[in-house]
């Protein structure tokens, strides 16, 4: 396999859209996924490389890093794009269990698949290659009710800070934190019309608008440690 753009966490949403988009572009995509959907079938109709795992375990993280190795002769671009959601459960057993899923997520899983993969990333001629972290706006400003969500995202952002000092200059790392992009079916139209009320942009994003950042972040050869809120502004008023 030639050079690849490897996103993680393209099953649906948002990484489903950038798996697709880099595809049209003409890049080489290799999608992770955690869960099977018509989205993922979707991908493989268009010729997208697919690979299964779940970010639950170091034993799994590695396997899957193997895998990539053996798939790939070089990297282009690594974008971490898996993700766990929910608020902090009030049971404690239940919360630990919740950090310990996130941190496997957020920060375990992008650390190894870096160092383990960072071998075959190679930028086009003399330019660099690319890692980009997608974190949340929550890094900025945390909600109370999403603490260990809050708490993991801001270690990935972390770990991309660093990283952008331990690979220079062979490898730019940066970051995408998006805010109220999409709405899931649980949200509700009183709660929507409260976040966009709360969002300078007053509307909802979409998943082009990440897409379009990360595009851009590759697209420059002189940015590194840097993260681009795709948020409609969100952040300057978010309580």
């Amino acid at each position: 396999m030639q050079q690849v753009v490897l996103v993680t966490g393209t099953s649906r949403r948002v990484g489903l859209h950038m798996a697709k988009r880099f595809h049209e572009q003409g890049c080489n995509v290799l999608a992770h996924y955690r869960t099977e959907t018509d989205g993922v079938q979707e991908m493989r109709e268009m010729g997208i490389h697919t690979i299964q795992a779940d970010f639950n375990s170091k034993q799994a993280i590695m396997a899957f890093i193997e895998d990539c190795q053996q798939r790939c002769e070089s990297i282009k671009a690594i974008i971490h794009n898996a993700s766990s959601f929910s608020p902090t459960d009030d049971d404690l057993e239940k919360a630990a269990q919740q950090y310990e899923q996130f941190f496997y997520v957020h920060m375990m899983a992008p650390f190894l698949i870096n160092e383990g993969l960072k071998s075959k990333l190679k930028g086009d001629a003399d330019k660099p290659a690319d890692i980009v972290h997608i974190t949340d706006i929550n890094v900025e400003n945390p909600t109370p009710r999403f603490d260990i969500y809050g708490t993991t995202k801001a270690g990935l952002h972390n770990m991309m800070l660093v990283l952008a000092k331990k690979y220079a200059p062979a490898v730019k790392v940066n970051a995408v934190a998006p805010g109220p992009v999409l709405f899931t079916e649980s949200h509700s139209d009183e709660v929507r019309q409260q976040m966009m009320s709360e969002t300078p942009l007053a509307r909802e994003g979409g998943a082009e608008p990440v897409f379009l950042a990360v595009k851009s972040l590759l697209d420059n050869p002189f940015l590194t440690g840097v993260s681009i809120a795709v948020d409609g502004g969100r952040r300057l008023s978010k309580r």
